[in-house]
């Protein structure tokens, strides 16, 4: 039996998951709030926040987020890509012939 609350239908979150996706969007709000100040310096590159402010950079997403591991452990950062625009996610579309 869960005792976890239900979100889009069949998956469950208990309440850390849900403080986990809280944290999530504010972190991301902040990037976004901080985005025009960070193309100036950043554009193009990954940025790491932690606690409101840059802490770390570079063209890796991956290895800046090992970095911050190494330097943070699983206290909660946020990783973006500084560009103009919005990301633009590119998925294969799936095979439709039968």
């Amino acid at each position: 039996m869960s005792h976890g609350r239900k979100v889009h239908g069949e998956r469950p979150v208990n309440e850390t998951q849900e403080h986990a996706c809280i944290e999530i969007i504010v972190r991301r709000a902040a990037f976004l709030k901080k985005r025009a100040q960070l193309l100036k310096r950043y554009a193009g590159k990954f940025v790491a926040l932690y606690r409101g402010s840059v802490v770390d950079h570079g063209c890796d997403d991956e290895e800046l987020a090992g970095r911050m591991y190494e330097r943070f452990g699983d206290a909660p950062f946020y990783v973006g890509k500084v560009q103009a625009g919005l990301p633009v996610y590119e998925l294969p579309s799936p095979n439709t012939s039968r």
